[in-house]
């Protein structure tokens, strides 16, 4: 009866805690480009009074040329997601700052920084924090447990002189719903010509988040087995309690 209980009730805790986002994560990606600019964000998780619901920050800093158009300064993000599908609360708790995109108290869809654990080999909405909104994100291909998403979004206007195009993609290990490599080409129009920069995350950043990515795979394992086993060991006590009960005994 105890291995019943602890199979009905340790495992599932196990595999929800991993499914969801840890409240005391943190990660820093570094993307860089041919053009000679370097992309940081820095990523950082907390608690909440909800169950279920986990405050994220990042800090986007980009470096290099002085190129106004690419390097922004720092843009502070901060959204609340819900824990197990990684996808934003549906309350205004979402602010930017530093961004053409700022906003304060919003209500926010689409996934960002995390794609659900079990990733679907489907479309997600996904967010795009210069436009400020989202457009699906489409699945393409894969590479055994990597899941490679790809979208396209062109001449997207920003103000009266200037458009936006990027084509993005991204490679989630979708046991774990980690992205572990993310390649974006961006675009601004501008009445005298186009601005253009390509980031890619380093090989330092793609090696990080595939061993975070495998902790998490290596939990929700452990936690199947445990669910199995116990189950299975507890099933066979009660049939061996149950015989010795004397219950499957023939009456004579």
């Amino acid at each position: 009866m105890v291995l019943l209980v602890f199979a009905f009730t340790v495992p599932p805790f196990v595999q929800g805690a991993a499914k969801s986002i840890s409240t005391d994560l943190e990660l820093t990606m570094v993307s860089e480009s041919p053009q000679g600019f370097t992309r940081t964000e820095h990523l950082t998780t907390s608690p909440t009074q909800e169950d279920d619901e986990i405050a994220v920050r990042v800090e986007h800093t980009t470096e290099g040329p002085g190129d106004e158009v690419f390097s922004e300064g720092m843009i502070i993000d901060e959204v609340t997601l819900i824990g197990h599908s990684r996808f934003p609360v549906p309350e205004p708790s979402a602010s930017m700052t530093g961004s053409r995109a700022d906003h304060s108290g919003e209500a926010r869809e689409g996934l960002q920084y995390f794609f659900p654990a079990n990733t679907m080999r489907n479309s997600y909405h996904y967010y795009d924090i210069t436009l400020g909104d989202t457009e699906p994100v489409d699945y393409l291909d894969r590479d055994g447990d990597v899941y490679t998403f790809y979208q396209h979004r062109r001449y997207q206007p920003i103000d009266e002189d200037t458009s936006y195009s990027v084509e993005r993609t991204l490679d989630v290990e979708h046991r774990s719903g980690m992205i572990v490599d993310k390649h974006e080409l961006i675009t601004f129009h501008e009445p005298d010509g186009d601005r253009e920069v390509e980031f890619s995350f380093t090989a330092a950043t793609r090696a990080n988040l595939t061993e975070h990515a495998g902790d998490i795979t290596a939990t929700l394992r452990t936690a199947k087995i445990l669910d199995f086993t116990a189950k299975f060991l507890g099933l066979l006590l009660i049939g061996i309690g149950l015989f010795q009960t004397g219950i499957f005994r023939r009456t004579r």
